[in-house]
């Protein structure tokens, strides 16, 4: 009897396992966009600017971080190797369909046991519990940082753990967030145990309806509720982010006003560029991107937007489409308003994976933008938002 209770659950680990690397395999691909040699003098800037990429989705899909990985988008090695300094690990606790019915599903073939599916918030302790083991067993090359004086010090050039050192000398550090309200269980007093856990940014929205606010790919895609309003003050009142992605655009227009605090959309693109409806799916350039107006709203009010690099999103795979989107957001809404929120190895293709973005640093300054907005871009514009929000 244990014998074929042992024989059942090896089946089962390479059944979970199969289903992840196809997963992996399908939907965090690459359309392999040609790229240019990226010249020496655009490297060595690239290395001295501070790098923040707002959200990859790895926990979301994968095992393993720490080595290099055959396929997906990000780990340690190709950050490393593309010179990024920081980056936001999300979770999404409802995943990877609309509904969230085959969450489960994917998060045992991620390897977590039943036990600790049980609520939305176990979920997000599961994961977050995954990233420092990363962190453990990275050999001090992944850090996870949480204070706001921590990413002050890597606004300023400098590894938060080490005063003395360069932020990028080997060091890739990652702060916490999370996507979807949903993974409050109901209940705005988690938003404290949501911040000892490590996040830092909360994404009141995903990709389907929740109780806090609807989201743009939702049935309902209604505004912030009543709840919502009391996870908006407690973030800021413990030192959460808000973020607004994913958020239907009432939600953006009733949340906006609340906001007392820096707030980001940590990954979009712009429906002005690519707004493709679908006849089958709400997940679509149409619904998933954001209009001029909010966008306008969100940069007006001093939030920081970061582009998705979702080929679907951007509405083409070539790094020409990629700075026509930077472009576009650095003249209608401010050089200050913009930086990168890849959403690598979030379930989408890109143009490229992680290797990638010296050569995008190339391609903004090419296009004639100055190296202060570029710089801006790459991530200081970004750390404004999370360094303010502590204080």
């Amino acid at each position: 009897m244990a014998a074929a209770g042992g024989m059942t659950r090896r089946l089962e680990r390479v059944g979970h396992e199969v289903v992840s690397r196809t997963v992996e395999r399908v939907l965090n691909s690459t359309a392999n966009a040609a790229l240019p040699t990226v010249r020496p003098e655009v490297l060595a800037f690239h290395d001295r600017a501070t790098v923040v990429d707002l959200l990859v989705g790895s926990a979301v899909f994968r095992r393993e971080f720490v080595t290099r990985q055959p396929g997906g988008h990000a780990d340690i090695p190709r950050m490393l190797e593309s010179g990024v300094d920081l980056i936001g690990l999300t979770i999404a606790t409802r995943h990877p369909d609309l509904r969230g019915t085959l969450s489960t599903p994917q998060f045992r073939a991620l390897g977590f046991p039943m036990s600790r599916l049980h609520t939305n918030m176990a979920i997000a302790g599961a994961v977050a519990r995954r990233i420092r083991r990363w962190e453990r067993e990275s050999g001090g090359r992944l850090r996870v940082i949480d204070a706001a004086d921590e990413f002050g010090r890597l606004a300023h050039g400098g590894d938060p753990t080490n005063q003395d050192g360069l932020a990028g000398h080997g060091i890739l550090h990652a702060f916490l967030g999370v996507q979807g309200g949903h993974v409050l269980d109901g209940d705005a007093r988690n938003v404290e145990p949501l911040h000892a856990l490590g996040v830092r940014m909360l994404a009141l929205a995903h990709v389907m309806d929740n109780d806090v606010v609807g989201s743009n790919t939702g049935r309902r895609r209604g505004g912030l509720s009543g709840l919502g309003r009391e996870v908006v003050v407690e973030c800021e009142r413990v030192g959460i982010v808000v973020d607004l992605a994913h958020m239907s655009s009432a939600g953006i227009r009733d949340t906006v006003p609340v906001l007392r605090r820096p707030f980001l959309l940590s990954h979009t693109g712009f429906s002005e560029l690519s707004g493709r409806a679908s006849r089958w799916r709400r997940y679509s350039p149409a619904n998933r991107n954001v209009s001029t107006d909010d966008a306008l709203l969100v940069a007006d009010a001093g939030g920081v937007i970061g582009i998705v690099l979702s080929t679907m999103l951007l509405g083409g795979a070539d790094l020409a489409t990629v700075v026509r989107t930077f472009r576009w957001a650095v003249e209608t809404l401010g050089p200050e308003h913009v930086a990168i929120g890849s959403d690598f190895d979030g379930g989408l293709q890109t143009p490229f994976d992680a290797r990638g973005l010296p050569a995008l640093t190339q391609a903004l300054l090419g296009d004639g933008m100055s190296h202060a907005t570029v710089e801006g871009i790459l991530g200081r514009n970004a750390l404004r938002a999370l360094t303010a929000v502590g204080r």
